[in-house]
């Protein structure tokens, strides 16, 4: 039976708009209040999807996201932490030399703040959160050496070229993937969003067999395989498309609503 329904956000739950349609919406708060859990899985901290949770009314004890594209896995109201994946600065290491090599932005994120390292330049990813975290200018040298970090963003050029480049002593231990066109993540090792939602279903004592998830790219690739129902959007790129077999309308089509509709008649 599935109990998890798990939304990717931009494309996906979201409109071009950055909103939730009223059908949306309301579909996902009348099966909140059958009791299924409407999770949602994005690279943001929680922080900054918390307008969606607001919306949605997801504010119950049992109500958890997973952030940093499964990073971690947190209770939306009070952001207590029920799983976490992390890297310290040593791993880090290989990745910055890597970055000054070949010319990319870094900016490394822990759970109160984002550190833009000033070395590789300033990336234009304090302007894409727009306020929803704090930034701090440093050098690598001057990072934390005892902290402990979400994930790392490369912003600003496009993904793809960048994760070409990348030598396999990077992408053997990180795992790499574009979350947007110009936007390329460094997750720890074996982190994506279907390792968080396994760390959430196993709370509950269930599993993949539980679980719908919804999304688009192909940092949604792995819950929407290892669900029991994974359905990729109309407006999905043609890998996601390809390793499900499920679809439905684009998220400028309440494609999330429709879907959810037909599947709970």
């Amino acid at each position: 039976m599935i109990t998890t329904i798990a939304l990717d956000l931009d494309n996906t739950l979201l409109t071009s708009e950055k909103t939730i349609s009223p059908r949306t919406e309301a579909v996902l708060k009348q099966l909140h209040s059958a009791g299924k859990r409407i999770v949602l899985c994005t690279g943001r901290p929680i922080k900054a999807i918390q307008p969606y949770l607001q919306q949605l009314e997801l504010n119950q004890p049992t109500d958890y996201a997973i952030t940093f594209n499964g990073g971690l896995v947190q209770q939306n109201t009070t952001g207590d932490v029920l799983a976490r994946t992390s890297v310290t600065k040593q791993d880090l290491q290989p990745l910055f030399e890597q970055a000054q090599r070949n010319h990319f932005y870094l900016d490394v994120i822990d759970l109160k703040q984002v550190y833009s390292i000033t070395d590789l330049g300033k990336s234009p990813y304090e302007e894409f959160l727009q306020g929803l975290m704090p930034f701090k200018n440093v050098r690598f040298a001057d990072l934390p050496a005892d902290d402990l970090f979400g994930k790392v963003v490369s912003a600003g050029q496009d993904a793809k070229t960048v994760q070409a480049k990348l030598p396999s002593q990077i992408t053997d231990f990180f795992h790499v993937v574009p979350s947007r066109r110009t936007l390329l993540e460094f997750l720890p090792p074996h982190t994506d969003k279907a390792s968080g939602l396994k760390q959430l279903l196993g709370h509950f004592n269930e599993d993949y067999d539980n679980l719908m998830a919804f999304g688009d790219e192909e940092n949604d690739l792995g819950m929407l395989t290892a669900a029991k129902v994974g359905v990729a959007m109309t407006n999905a790129i043609p890998a996601v498309k390809a390793a499900t077999t499920n679809a439905t309308l684009s998220n400028d089509e309440d494609g999330v609503a429709v879907f959810l509709e037909n599947y709970f008649n």
